[in-house]
């Protein structure tokens, strides 16, 4: 009798154990995944910067940057929705609120900062939406 208890209370406990390692695991994958969106977002609006300054700082107007231009903006809300999908709301908010502003910096230029290089003008126009969504992915990740 104490044998048959023996194994149903380990078989019990050996199941218990790996079902919650498994959930650790899944949750641990889900964080690392997580983690590639942030980064591939935060890439796409790296690059979109770049196609801005060199528009604007290096006035770069064929039609190759405007091809590039349409195609890193693609890319930008593509990676935004993404993280719409994976992430918190506050996460995509600040996702959302960042990809307009590279998507505006694009198409109408980053305004007029008086002493500012153009270069510095873009950096200017999306640093406060950029540091609000590194805050909020940092929060999310912890």
């Amino acid at each position: 009798m104490w044998t048959i208890f023996g194994v149903v209370l380990g078989g019990l406990i050996s199941f218990t154990g790996q079902f919650w390692q498994g959930r650790v695991t899944e949750r641990d994958l889900r964080r690392t995944q997580r983690i590639q969106h942030l980064i591939d977002f935060l890439s796409a609006v790296q690059e979109a910067e770049r196609v801005a300054v060199e528009h604007y700082h290096h006035h770069v107007d064929d039609e190759q940057w405007r091809t590039r231009s349409k195609q890193i903006i693609d890319r930008v809300w593509v990676a935004q929705k993404t993280l719409h999908m994976l992430c918190s709301p506050k996460v995509n908010e600040a996702a959302r609120a960042l990809a307009f502003d590279v998507r505006d910096v694009i198409r109408d230029g980053p305004g007029d900062t008086p002493g500012a290089t153009e270069e510095e003008k873009v950096w200017e126009y999306i640093r406060a939406n950029r540091r609000a969504f590194l805050d909020v992915a940092r929060d999310h990740l912890k």
